[in-house]
């Protein structure tokens, strides 16, 4: 049997998955493998590094993460052990102490519980382990070269293989390649730049002065000084990061009281504001109520639904293209309405039931639960994504007013639970309905209009309303702003501008009773990039684009952001023709595809388990037609391996 070689270029949670099904396949299969990763740091972690302080968190319980395919959602068994995330930290002995984690072994400190939300260190600690239960229950038919470096090129012979270039100049040929390549970054926007840029000229006239573009590595944080003022842009997840860093981080101390949580400063700390288009924190997730595969049945925002819609535009319009707006959202409210009632019936039965049994007896009148047609859809949707809309503040002092407001109320609904809470039931459904969103979504699911509007419109209120932090990330929030440490200095649709004459910049919001301004000496950008191919600063996009090898996807004249690719996960050349042998997962095709980063749960088929064993099992089946046709063709000679790690 000839050997096969195969390139990861990526090792993080994406390229993990793609490793552990073709671990899989080859203890199957008893093949003659060479596995080839490319990536620069430890394999499995990617960003999620184990070297990070405990104050940052990831942003999903514990016990819904895992690496391993769920039992039947793949053709070939994992090779190892599966244990979820929160199973293996309590099999390496740690436990809670406080707001921290140790491995203290059977005593001391707390048991970890299934409502945790544990420190992405250990979340790196993690993927790193799962490498390393793969790479030793490998076949001895497989060999594994790890070069700790980039890749920087990729081309195609005639015969289909490529040959990889890294940033040594090193050449790498293989047979099939998988680019898993996760998060990049852009170059900086004509207002990014204009930012940076007056930092640089005026850090002389203002010590304090910084413009951070990019949050990660938070190791840089460290040059605000304490006396900064400054101003983060974001109130999503990765804020609250940069809030944990620049309090904790400074060492702080978050307490708990009869009242709640209090923070005792160190004096280190700067003083901080927010900024972001609606000015609103991301709404707190509910305590968890459905276990570790529970999840909202849908009725009527389904795949199936989704695909008869389909058919019908087909006839009426001649084209399978949904608009979001009027054929899909009605369902999606119904779905939503039906959580909403249910919730609201479940808790309403009790409550009622207890007044009887205090009154003798006699039920007290009350109005009924709403049923679903009776609710206000539109008005419970706007509520829910939109709490901002056609809504008019005064002055900051009122704005002030109303987001504390705000954040005690979800708070408040966050503690219920996501089944007792009728308003995160109703959000939690945007979760729990996430695979019908993507296949309503992708492969240009949606006219190219409804495409733009969904993503610029209701896609940042979805990832608001449905997939925030912990509720302890708004209850340090609320401690942070009764300290003093964080004051708010802007509302809805403020703007970053510069003051040339004060070396600052200033954060502008038009209030109805008069503009406000307030000067700040950092702007902290606090979100996430994009992958968008014709700016992204990676060397091995931008040479594949220059090859041709890849282009932009585009759904009609919108790009989305990511690289094309067909259907098999296959990108597409500038011809439009399928690249063979090789397949592109995770945020390389964001765009095409929709939603991407979540990580598998326990117990449930996950889009991350799918997209790897679609692949894979693609690549098995192109092996098979190969050693037909070629059976006794022994494979090409691969270049000197350098500076690699072996392990069979």
């Amino acid at each position: 049997m000839k050997r096969t070689s195969i390139t990861i270029i990526g090792m993080g949670p994406r390229g993990l998955s793609v490793f552990e099904r073709l671990a899989a396949l080859a203890l199957h299969r008893q093949l003659l493998l060479d596995l080839i990763l490319i990536e620069p740091g430890e394999c499995g972690p990617g960003v999620h590094v184990a070297r990070q302080p405990q104050h940052l968190l990831i942003n999903t319980l514990a016990s819904q993460v895992t690496m391993f395919p769920a039992a039947g959602a793949v053709r070939h068994a994992p090779v190892c052990a599966t244990p979820s995330l929160t199973v293996w930290a309590r099999q390496m002995g740690y436990r809670r102490v406080g707001d921290r984690y140790y491995r203290l072994g059977g005593s001391g400190g707390h048991d970890i519980g299934e409502a945790d939300y544990l420190p992405r260190s250990l979340l790196g600690e993690y993927l790193a382990w799962v490498y390393q239960q793969l790479a030793a229950a490998l076949p001895a038919g497989v060999v594994v070269t790890h070069h700790r470096q980039r890749a920087v090129d990729l081309s195609q012979r005639p015969d289909g293989s490529s040959v990889i270039e890294l940033d040594s100049g090193y050449v790498v040929t293989s047979d099939f390649v998988f680019l898993t390549t996760g998060h990049g970054s852009n170059l900086p926007s004509d207002l990014d730049a204009r930012l940076g840029k007056f930092a640089q000229d005026h850090a002389r006239y203002n010590s304090r002065l910084g413009f951070v573009r990019q949050v990660y590595p938070m190791e840089q944080l460290s040059r605000i000084s304490a006396d900064a003022r400054v101003a983060i842009q974001g109130l999503g997840l990765s804020a609250h990061d940069v809030i944990a860093e620049l309090t904790v981080g400074r060492g702080g101390e978050f307490v708990a009281g009869p009242e709640g949580l209090r923070y005792l400063p160190s004096g280190r700390e700067p003083q901080l504001t927010l900024c972001s288009r609606n000015c609103l924190p991301y709404a707190a997730r509910g305590v968890n109520q459905k276990g570790l595969d529970g999840r909202h049945q849908a009725r009527h925002f389904t795949v199936d639904a989704v695909e008869a819609l389909r058919r019908q535009a087909l006839i009426a319009r001649g084209s399978s293209q949904l608009d979001f707006d009027r054929e899909l959202l009605p369902l999606l409210k119904r779905e939503i309405a039906d959580a909403y009632r249910a919730a609201a019936a479940a808790t309403a039965a009790p409550n009622r039931a207890a007044s009887a049994a205090d009154q003798g007896g006699v039920a007290p009148v009350s109005p009924p639960v709403h049923a679903a047609a009776e609710l206000d859809q539109d008005a419970l949707l706007a509520e829910l994504l939109f709490p901002l809309h056609e809504r008019q503040f005064a002055s900051l002092a009122e704005f002030r007013s109303y987001f504390r407001d705000w954040l005690q109320a979800d708070l408040a609904e966050a503690r219920r639970g996501n089944l007792a809470s009728p308003t995160k039931a109703a959000t939690d459904v945007l979760r729990d309905v996430r695979a019908t969103l993507q296949s309503a979504i992708e492969h240009g699911g949606l006219t190219p209009a409804s495409h733009r509007k969904f993503l610029n419109v209701y896609h940042p209120a979805i990832n608001r309303a449905a997939f925030g932090p912990p509720l302890r990330r708004n209850e340090e929030l609320l401690a942070l702003l009764d300290a003093g440490v964080i004051t708010l200095q802007a509302g809805p649709g403020s703007r970053v501008d510069i003051d040339e004459t004060e070396s600052t910049y200033l954060l502008t919001t038009k209030f109805s009773g008069g503009a406000v301004q307030h000067p700040v000496d950092v702007v902290v950008i606090a979100r996430l990039e994009p992958f968008v191919p014709e700016t992204d600063t990676s060397l091995l996009i931008r040479n594949m684009l220059k090859r041709g090898l890849v282009r932009p996807y585009y759904n009609g004249m919108f790009h989305p952001g990511g690289i094309d690719l067909n259907r098999a996960g296959q990108p597409l050349d500038a011809a439009g023709a399928a690249l063979a042998n090789i397949w592109a997962l995770g945020y390389l095709t964001e765009g095409a595809h929709y939603y991407t980063h979540a990580l598998p749960r326990p117990q449930l088929r996950s889009r991350q388990v799918w997209d790897a064993e679609q692949c894979v099992m693609a690549l098995a089946a192109k092996m098979t037609a190969n050693q037909r046709r070629n059976p006794h063709k022994r494979s090409a000679a691969h270049a000197q391996k350098h500076d690699t790690l072996q392990s069979n």
